[in-house]
């Protein structure tokens, strides 16, 4: 696998091989907002990455890959020691490519096929054995189960406020009524509004945020007890229980989850 100056990698918007890879191993790292005009496929090999869409916001965990179609707008903010492989596909190359962004479970088959493509040089064409590659890691893609993204955010200018304090500080305890003389709307019009923008009654959308940055704070290396904490739970058993009932495992399992064999790295703002 190719090792990269942070400063020093192509724009693989502009490289001549229709499917470009890159890699980084590094430490916590947030990108500004940003769109390619490729396709983006990031593997998640090692660490967690909270993925922010205009309209949603997900966690990418270990062993799991995020679709982002061109243009998508994007930014990401990676915790703790991680490592991540992305591709990048043209378009025009690939016009049946997903046109909707998702984060997709990695098999072992997709894994092997996104590390083998991170060896390839940006600078030339491919050949037939490489081309018969790029059909098969396409064809493990289209399969590949999905997984929500599980947060979708309120763009109405009274709402945005209370989602971006309680992105900021899951464990903040105002409650809509609390919010109201602040966002100049009664509690029960915000409640309506939740429900109306993002599909949730307020308290399961705060309750989703929490597991959210709970996910992100485990994969920094945090213990139980302080991420319980940081999000809001008084005790480590009500937020284990409420963690496993919403990803079927307990909090430090997902924590562990790693992908040995990572390796090389790339231009950060990339992500």
């Amino acid at each position: 696998m190719p090792h990269y100056s942070p400063d020093a990698v192509a724009d693989p918007d502009t490289a001549a091989c229709p499917v470009v890879g890159l890699a980084i191993d590094t430490r916590a790292h947030a990108s500004d907002w940003h769109a390619h005009r490729r396709a983006q496929l990031l593997y998640q090999a090692e660490g967690g990455v909270t993925l922010y869409l205009p309209d949603r916001v997900g966690q990418l965990a270990p062993l799991q890959a995020a679709w982002l179609p061109a243009g998508c707008p994007h930014r990401t903010a990676m915790h703790g020691r991680f490592a991540y492989r992305s591709l990048y596909f043209d378009v025009a190359a690939y016009p049946e490519l997903p046109s909707e962004p998702m984060i997709l479970d990695v098999n072992p088959l997709l894994r092997e096929l996104v590390l083998r493509v991170t060896e390839w040089s940006a600078d030339a064409a491919l050949d037939a054995g490489q081309a018969r590659i790029v059909a098969t890691l396409l064809d493990e893609l289209a399969a590949a189960p999905v997984v929500p993204l599980p947060l979708p955010m309120p763009r109405d200018r009274r709402l945005a406020p209370i989602a971006r304090e309680l992105l900021a500080n899951p464990a903040c305890p105002l409650s809509l009524d609390d919010w109201a003389g602040r966002v100049g709307a009664s509690g029960r019009t915000l409640a309506r509004l939740f429900l109306a923008e993002t599909g949730l009654p307020f308290s399961r959308w705060r309750t989703q945020c929490r597991l959210l940055a709970a996910r992100a704070r485990l994969a920094e290396g945090a213990s139980v007890t302080a991420v319980a904490h940081a999000v809001g739970y008084a005790s480590d058993s009500a937020f284990i229980a409420m963690y496993r009932r919403a990803y079927g495992e307990p909090p430090g399992r997902k924590k562990r989850r790693h992908d040995p064999d990572a390796g090389a790295c790339c231009r950060e703002e990339d992500a």
